[in-house]
């Protein structure tokens, strides 16, 4: 199955793949530049479930800013190619995806390292895909 379709992303299928990777997998969405979502996969019980509306937004509008941030030091260091935040009862990684944000939500007991290789690798092989259409 492709995963382009009419040179747009077929987003539900990168956040299913993303989300399949492991149970812990508890949140993967996809931001726009401003916050908004195009796609989510959520758990039960999850982020999506303990967060009100206006506390998921700004937590978006949170995740798609550092991203920005994370910008202005590119001269310097180089482009960011991910970002991991660990918390006490969760961990986020976050993944600056053409001009999307794709945020992912996990339980802290999940390997963050080897989680962040494996949406890499996914997300390298659409972006192989891209290029070949």
């Amino acid at each position: 199955m492709s995963i382009i379709h009419d040179n747009y992303f077929e987003f539900d299928i990168l956040c299913n793949d993303i989300a399949n990777l492991d149970n812990d997998v508890e949140f993967v969405a996809v931001l726009n530049h401003k916050g908004r979502v195009i796609e989510t996969k959520a758990r039960e019980n999850g982020i999506d479930k303990i967060l009100t509306m206006q506390k998921k937004e700004m937590f978006f509008m949170q995740c798609v800013l550092q991203i920005s941030m994370n910008r202005d030091h590119d001269d310097e260091f180089g482009k960011v190619k991910s970002s991991i935040l660990e918390r006490e009862r969760s961990t986020t990684l976050l993944f600056e995806f053409f001009n999307y944000v794709i945020l992912v939500v996990s339980r802290p007991g999940l390997n963050p390292i080897q989680l962040k290789n494996s949406i890499m690798e996914k997300m390298n092989n659409i972006k192989k895909a891209d290029l070949v259409c």
